[in-house]
């Protein structure tokens, strides 16, 4: 995920049995390790000052400031696995989602503030998962297969007066066919997300006098399930696989045919 000014990205490198966030720096070109442990350390969101970052770990939440002077601050736990997915702007909310043998993925809202109790905000029989807040928090873009398929979806967002509960609110399908990954971009106007070909497409956005999606429209290039963009929307980081250096080729992969006989050796 790249950090709120795009000069920065934080991923998680797995080794082993455990994996750990790193924190690699565009304008240094340096890469620094965040986290430490024999964990899986990951699903991360960075806040909206790009000072801190929560993370995933085990079944449980932490936030830790990228400086570093601080060590992990335990957030929320669990005796689920909550995956972080989206911090609103105004630092008052996380958006997180845990699996219930019962209904599949759902998402909570952890308040940030007050007495931070989880409360529920889209629990349904189908799978729900990849929420971003909209930049003015008022929105919420995430993708279910309720149509029996992955697609992205925009909810409104709104807690209560007394914050102890999410309002319900309109509900619009944002893909055509397919969709995944959906990001927004800094001003709220647009809304990207990866289509089943893995083309980027963008919809415009409307919300005033009422939330009105556009027709989506290829961006020119294909992404995989790893990606992220700019707030302007200029520019989009994406994973491609390893390259030999040979013409841009993929490195090739090694496939092992019969590979049961050799057990038996």
């Amino acid at each position: 995920m790249l950090s709120p000014d795009g000069t920065r990205v934080a991923v998680s490198k797995r080794s082993g049995q455990a994996s750990n966030i790193w924190l690699l720096d565009f304008s240094r070109d340096t890469s620094t390790r965040f986290t430490f442990g024999s964990e899986i350390n990951w699903s991360l969101v960075w806040s909206p000052d790009g000072s801190r970052i929560i993370f995933s770990s085990g079944n449980d939440l932490y936030q830790k400031p990228v400086s570093g002077v601080k060590d992990a601050e335990l957030l929320l736990k669990s005796s689920e696995v909550p995956l972080a997915e989206s911090w609103s702007r105004d630092g008052r909310f996380l958006l997180y989602r845990v699996f219930d043998p019962k209904t599949d993925w759902d998402f909570w809202v952890l308040p940030l503030e007050g007495d931070k109790k989880p409360v529920p905000f889209l629990v349904t029989e189908f799978r729900e998962r990849e929420a971003r807040f909209s930049p003015d928090g008022h929105w919420v873009a995430y993708v279910s297969n309720e149509s029996g398929h992955y697609e992205v979806y925009v909810r409104s967002f709104a807690m209560n007066s007394s914050g102890t509960a999410v309002e319900a609110g309109g509900k619009w399908q944002i893909s055509n066919g397919y969709g995944r990954k959906p990001r927004w971009r800094g001003d709220g106007r647009e809304l990207y997300y990866r289509a089943r070909d893995g083309q980027v497409m963008a919809v415009e956005i409307a919300t005033n006098p009422e939330f009105r999606p556009g027709k989506p429209q290829p961006l020119g290039f294909s992404a995989g399930d790893e990606w992220d963009c700019t707030a302007d929307g200029r520019r989009c980081l994406v994973a491609v696989p390893k390259t030999t250096g040979k013409g841009d080729r993929p490195e090739p992969y090694t496939v092992i045919l019969n590979w049961q006989a050799g057990l038996k050796k």
